[in-house]
């Protein structure tokens, strides 16, 4: 018993004289260098590295200095410096508090005295090489930097990797160092090879027919190979929805050959997909919404969708049936019917309505074509009536940006052309024009402007026949904040608010953020719907807090009415994507 209790003392003592130990505090200073310089040097020595060890000691402390100018002299040459003058100094300014300085004189660099650079000719031809090609890191009397010699070459073998050069090697990549002279010889000879194609596409799947899969393909069999296509297809298929997993790899080429099998393993996706969302937002109140969809009908690849909506304004059930047309990326013939109802302090209407619609795309615009049959009950300043209209229209839209739901920098313009004749299964004739635009500028990372702006025309002679859904109202957190939603524009003889022919909306904000998540905004608004554009437009002003909430931005606004009478204050809440 009493040997076990000596070992356990002595164990103890080994462990308190450890700690003891590391007890020595090291500062390290390097002086004389640049930043970049000065960084990569205390990655690679060893007494920074080490300085906060547990078990830093004095005699550990003095072995790592000792060894620490052949460190930094090492770890100079990367930037072409062979000749550095190094003074080292190490001073105990109180107990156990240790500084090592290192004042390094770098000495003359290397400089390149030749650089020898050859490319293969099928490599030279390839204009995606060119800026490679054309910007060489190295010109003669420049400082030689082995750190961009290296990216350099890597830079080029990627690229021919991406680019389809599959067999592309350096046939000579040698430096020849002089030190009598400080001067670098470079030779550098990169052969890319035979390059290879898209050869024949297998699709391993039971999900869609195969003749609509293939025109989800952006390349064909014998074009060049490139990363980006395989790329394009991995994530086109993606985005169909059809698909709970896509793989799209490419195969060993066959002997003798220089195309590429491409394989595609498709997963497909559940048949049913339920989503339920519940929100609050000031123009409608409190608010629900359910989604059904159908991903997938039929090999065809046709959907099915209905959403239902609540509010505390109404409610909107509607059914989709799209089928892909033309480039079914992009382009879906849909077929929609629906029911909805909404109540505001200037109207109630119920629409029923049945209808199609070609969304396609247009260069970078999108163009959406619809004929659509609707039956309005509609009440508007007390007076009750119905209408039938079937309405063709077209509408283009544009959004320019790289990030849609939060914006730096973006611009988003659409404009819809509609109208009814009553020749043609409608109680009314009108036709109609509005358009609109959003544009964001960042002034810097923090601050950004956003303007806005809405312009419509409405040609009738029977205004008095149109129904709420067609008539022009201002007003609400989308248009004049200080109002509520759609409480502006003309009014009768008992002063309420009938709806008008011309709409003109416009706003100005400036918002700064004051970290990742929350920011400050104020901004002005302008607008009213009116019958005549030389009428009064109402006005309302105040400042906001912003949120980039994981479900997109959130925008809570406090406006006052500035030309109502009495001055009120309301509150917006929106929540939504900025473009």
């Amino acid at each position: 018993m009493h040997k076990m209790q000596r070992m356990l003392l002595a164990i103890l003592a080994c462990f308190y004289s450890a700690t003891l130990i590391a007890q020595v505090d090291v500062d390290v200073k390097i002086i004389g260098l640049d930043k970049e310089r000065e960084d990569h040097i205390r990655l690679l020595l060893s007494i920074e590295q080490q300085k906060d060890h547990a078990l830093m000691s004095e005699g550990r402390m003095h072995r790592l200095h000792k060894k620490a100018s052949l460190e930094i002299s090492n770890a100079l040459h990367p930037f072409g410096y062979y000749k550095a003058v190094i003074k080292k100094e190490l001073v105990q300014p109180n107990l156990n508090h240790w500084i090592a300085t290192y004042t390094i004189d770098s000495g003359p660099p290397l400089t390149v005295e030749s650089f020898n650079f050859y490319i293969s000719s099928e490599i030279r031809k390839d204009i995606e090489f060119q800026p490679l090609i054309n910007n060489t890191p190295f010109n003669i009397g420049d400082v030689f930097n082995h750190i961009v010699y290296e990216e350099f070459k890597a830079n080029l073998a990627k690229l021919a990797s991406e680019r389809g050069y599959f067999n592309a090697h350096f046939i000579e990549h040698r430096v020849e160092i002089d030190l009598n002279t400080n001067t670098a010889r470079i030779n550098l000879n990169f052969d890319g090879g035979v390059r290879y194609f898209f050869g024949n596409v297998l699709l391993e799947q039971n999900v869609l027919d195969a003749a609509l899969l293939k025109r989800y393909i952006p390349f064909e069999k014998g074009t060049p190979y490139t990363l980006n296509q395989m790329i394009d297809l991995q994530r086109t298929l993606n985005d169909t929805d059809y698909f709970q997993s896509v793989e799209v790899s490419h195969d060993q080429p066959q002997l003798d050959s220089n195309e590429l099998p491409v394989t595609v393993k498709l997963t497909a996706r559940k048949p049913h997909r339920f989503s339920f969302g519940i929100g609050y937002g000031s123009n409608t109140g409190a608010r629900a919404k359910f989604d059904w969809q159908m991903p997938r009908l039929n090999p065809s690849g046709h959907r099915f969708n209905t959403e239902t909506n609540i509010s505390q304004l109404g409610y909107n059930i509607a059914a989709h049936y799209r089928v892909p047309v033309f480039n079914p990326q992009t382009d879906q013939m849909i077929y929609s019917t629906g029911i909805a109802h909404e109540k505001t302090d200037s109207s109630e209407s119920t629409i029923r309505n049945i209808g199609s619609s070609l969304n396609h795309s247009r260069g970078d615009w999108r163009e959406a074509i619809s004929l659509n049959y609707q039956q309005e009950d509609f009440i508007v300043a007390d007076v009750k009536d119905k209408s039938s209209l079937l309405i063709p229209s077209i509408n283009w839209s544009r959004t320019w940006g790289n990030n849609f739901i939060y914006s730096v920098d973006g611009l988003r313009f659409n404009i819809t052309l509609r109208g009814a004749n009553k020749s043609v299964v409608s109680d009314t004739n009108f036709t109609q024009l509005q358009g609109g635009i959003k544009a964001i500028s960042s002034i810097n990372l923090h601050n950004r402007f956003i303007a806005r702006g809405r312009l419509g025309s409405t040609w009738t002679n029977e205004f008095d026949q149109l129904p709420s859904s067609v008539r022009f109202f201002a007003g609400g957190a989308q248009s004049v904040r200080g109002y509520a939603y759609q409480s502006l524009g003309p009014l009768n003889e008992n002063d309420k608010v009938v709806g008008g022919k011309l709409l003109m909306i416009g706003s100005l904000e400036y918002e700064h953020s004051f970290s990742g998540l929350w920011g400050l905004a104020v901004f002005y608004d302008g607008g009213n719907a009116m019958d005549n554009f030389d009428e009064k437009l109402e006005r309302g002003a105040g400042f906001g807090l912003r949120w980039k909430s994981p479900v997109g931005p959130v925008r809570i606004d406090f406006a006052n009415a500035v030309t109502k009478e009495g001055n009120p204050w309301r509150i917006h809440i929106n929540i939504g994507p900025d473009l």
